[in-house]
């Protein structure tokens, strides 16, 4: 099949769907099946290429001749004007955009850095955070808003005291961080002041753990920044990558994790034959979590760029220097990969869903949002045997990246 398809205007002609449509966003997944079933294997009028079919996009995250942009590679622009994958030369010293060696290197040291010690910590903060958030939610009920109560909460709070950072400061790095994500991801929303703010949040994020750390050093604990210090003091990594990975575990780790519990909620209230499993069969609750990551993937594109001149098949040849979009959350709903794809089942066993990525970038925070999405939910439906969706449409946070809900208002009956 051809690598090119005719030319349609704005959005939909750069990838073949048009992310700025109202219809895609609330179910991108019919737009992905009409390009996978059309042109699988798409080349946009601007140069870069866009996968849906499961196969080729796990060859482009898995083969050696593909990797990330170097920070001064030039991205394809969007219709607006906004550079699609944004913000590499900010981004060049976090793990998930290097290449080899120096990924080898830094997944090394994250893998001594989240030793067992530190993983069970964290696991005993998700379990008593989690009962103190909904604590809260259901005291304040009938009706409250999911995403804001327990999915963003939760996982920001791990993140932070992973990094020892003190409550009090929790508002301001969430700030930033916010306004972080709001320069870099892109999106056809995307201004000049979200810019500008993301500049002043990298500051601001630089500056203070660059001072959090020094008080590590001087006063050494168990959590991952005073490990990240001294790793850095051993020159197993510079201190740009001890700054980077930092921002990189509230980039990644936060909101991967709150999508994957605001998704999730919203699958199983409205599929209440497999909740109703869900809340009766425990032993399912692993192979839940891989479906539910599956049928409405927290993160929906992986970005590369090819080495050298790549053969896809089927005449379709990716230029050494070209740009490639893995559509992930097409991947996952591929019928050659999975049967029924369309079909919620918490009891798939044949899972090799794509929303970690795979290859040497799987997500190295992958298990610790796992527990994440298993705790939250288990604990939720468990404490609110009688919670219903409180809206029949849901808006979705105008991002090419991740597939995020602004809001998930529930009530409790």
């Amino acid at each position: 099949m051809s690598g090119t398809t005719t030319t349609r205007a704005g959005a939909g002609g750069m990838l073949g769907f048009d992310p700025t449509d109202p219809d895609f966003q609330q179910d991108p997944y019919q737009h992905y099946r009409r390009l996978r079933e059309s042109t699988p294997v798409f080349r946009s009028p601007a140069g870069f290429w866009v996968l849906t079919r499961h196969r080729e996009c796990d060859l482009v995250m898995r083969d050696e001749r593909f990797g990330y942009p170097s920070p001064a590679a030039t991205a394809p622009d969007t219709p607006d004007g906004t550079a699609l994958p944004g913000g590499f030369a900010d981004q060049r010293h976090m793990l998930i955009f290097m290449n080899p060696p120096d990924h080898t290197r830094m997944r090394r040291v994250l893998r001594d850095t989240f030793g067992p010690r530190v993983m069970r910590s964290a696991n005993g903060y998700i379990e008593q955070r989690t009962g103190q958030l909904l604590d809260e939610a259901l005291h304040n009920g009938p009706e409250f808003d999911l995403i804001t109560a327990l999915a963003h909460r939760l996982p920001f709070g791990v993140i932070c005291h992973l990094l020892g950072v003190p409550e009090h400061d929790h508002l301001m790095i969430e700030k930033w961080a916010q306004d972080y994500l709001a320069g870099v991801s892109p999106s056809f929303t995307v201004s000049q002041a979200n810019h500008q703010a993301r500049d002043e949040a990298l500051t601001g994020l630089n500056d203070y753990f660059l001072a959090l750390a020094a008080e590590r050093r001087r006063a050494p604990g168990e959590d991952v920044l005073s490990r990240l210090a001294a790793a850095a003091d051993q020159g197993e990594i510079s201190e740009q990558e001890l700054l980077g990975t930092c921002i990189l575990l509230f980039i990644a780790g936060h909101g991967t994790t709150t999508n994957l519990i605001g998704n999730g909620a919203l699958a199983l209230l409205r599929h209440p034959e497999q909740l109703a499993r869900f809340r009766t069969e425990p032993e399912l609750a692993a192979s839940a979590v891989e479906e539910l990551l599956r049928y409405d993937s927290p993160s929906h594109l992986s970005i590369r760029v090819a080495f050298e001149d790549v053969d896809l098949g089927e005449g379709n040849v990716v230029g050494a220097g070209e740009q490639v979009i893995a559509v992930r959350g097409a991947a996952n709903r591929d019928p050659d990969a999975f049967p029924n794809p369309d079909t919620l089942d918490l009891g798939r066993t044949d899972n090799r869903h794509l929303s970690f990525a795979s290859g040497i970038h799987v997500c190295f925070g992958a298990p610790l949002a796992r527990t994440q999405g298993k705790v939250a939910l288990g604990t939720l439906f468990r404490r609110a045997p009688g919670l219903t969706l409180a809206a029949d449409r849901f808006e979705y946070k105008p991002s090419l990246l991740s597939r995020a809900l602004e809001a998930l208002p529930v009530t409790t009956g």
